[in-house]
């Protein structure tokens, strides 16, 4: 019985990754979090306007946040997850509502890489969770994750922990279930890869992708 619910939650997932139909949504300007730590320069651009940010500063929904080189930025989200970008890594709030029974985060990787931990939007229901790249969408349920373009220019995804990724795109969806497993895709219509354990020369790489130290 547990098995076939969490098939079903799988493939409601899977439809709404590859739908992306949006629902209700807060204002661009709300907060999405705030700024727990900053390394190298890190801007964040809101209706066409920059601002430079610092420790404690306010994510705001509708930012385009960028790294430049040698940069990192880790921000703490309203639910208590947390995102920590790599260098040279653009990634965009679309939306992010936490309470009332408004649930919702949705953001987008344009490039770059970068690492999170769920927060409370996503312990329960992985449906109200998602990250789009141009190779597919990411949603999570209780976990630390890893994604983004390695050398090879396909895009990686990895578990580090917890109990669920699950990436889909037009040409399939997986679910990593194990940490230390990822998988490869190679384009928006591409199979992601059957998720295999990681070696540790991949692992430590991506994690140093997004360290401070």
């Amino acid at each position: 019985m547990i098995r076939r619910r969490f098939a079903l939650l799988v493939a409601a997932l899977t439809g709404m990754l590859l739908a992306m139909a949006p629902p209700a949504r807060a204002a661009d300007g709300d907060a999405a979090g705030s700024v727990a730590r900053v390394k190298g320069t890190v801007v964040a651009v809101q209706d066409a306007l920059p601002r430079a940010l610092k420790e404690g500063d306010a994510v705001l929904i509708g930012d385009i946040l960028s790294t430049g080189k040698d940069s990192r930025l880790e921000i703490k989200m309203i639910d208590d997850g947390v995102f920590t970008l790599g260098e040279r890594t653009s990634f965009v709030v679309m939306d992010y509502l936490f309470g009332q029974g408004q649930d919702n985060a949705a953001l987008r990787l344009m490039s770059g890489a970068f690492k999170a931990v769920s927060g409370r939007i996503a312990q329960a229901d992985a449906g109200k969770f998602r990250v789009e790249t141009d190779f597919g969408a990411i949603g999570i349920r209780g976990t630390d994750f890893w994604g983004g373009v390695m050398d090879d220019g396909a895009f990686h995804v990895a578990m580090l922990g917890g109990k669920a990724v699950i990436f889909a795109n037009r040409g399939g969806t997986v679910e990593i279930t194990e940490a230390g497993f990822g998988t490869t895709i190679t384009g928006p219509d591409a199979a992601p890869s059957t998720p295999r354990l990681w070696p540790d020369a991949k692992l430590s790489a991506a994690k140093a992708s997004v360290a401070f130290e």
